[in-house]
């Protein structure tokens, strides 16, 4: 339905030959990358609790904050920095502030978006709600902490504008 144009354009600039493995062979890449992403993320989160910092994602809540919204705006399909998505709407329990996985429940979901990534499967836009500079997941957690523990530096969404 839709390419994800961001993560075209980053593999051309890269070249992407990396993305392009057998299925047992990107199925053990994933795997080996979701437990080094997950054993950061529970090693960032001792840290943080050891400093009294929050470990977790920013809720939609926390994000919008006393911030009054009067209008929702579709502004449709658009390249996001993934530095600028700050929380999310439902799983702001399940990642750190970093996006890495604080949990196993969704591991072998986590693995298959790795798989699909690294064969070069193309995977919807997520959906995100803009406040102010900064974005909330509404759908597609687990594509953001994919890309962000591959390197990627924008993703596609389908963006709704809260003012």
């Amino acid at each position: 339905m839709f390419g994800d144009t961001a993560l075209l354009q980053q593999t051309l600039m890269q070249g992407g030959m990396d993305r392009l493995a057998s299925p047992e062979q990107a199925r053990r890449q994933a795997a080996q990358l979701y437990w080094q992403t997950y054993l950061r993320a529970r090693v960032r989160r001792v840290w943080q609790g050891l400093t009294g910092r929050r470990a977790h994602l920013a809720g939609l809540d926390e994000v919008v904050g006393e911030t009054a919204v009067a209008t929702r705006r579709h502004l449709g399909v658009h390249s996001v920095p993934l530095s600028q998505i700050a929380g999310s709407e439902g799983r702001s329990r399940d990642f750190d502030a970093s996006f890495r996985p604080l949990t196993t429940h969704a591991r072998e979901r986590w693995i298959g978006i790795a798989v699909a990534r690294r064969l070069g499967i193309p995977l919807p836009p997520v959906e995100l709600v803009q406040v102010g500079s900064r974005y909330v997941v509404r759908d597609g957690n687990h594509r953001i902490s994919v890309a962000r523990s591959l390197g990627q530096v924008e993703i596609d969404a389908v963006v709704t504008r809260w003012a």
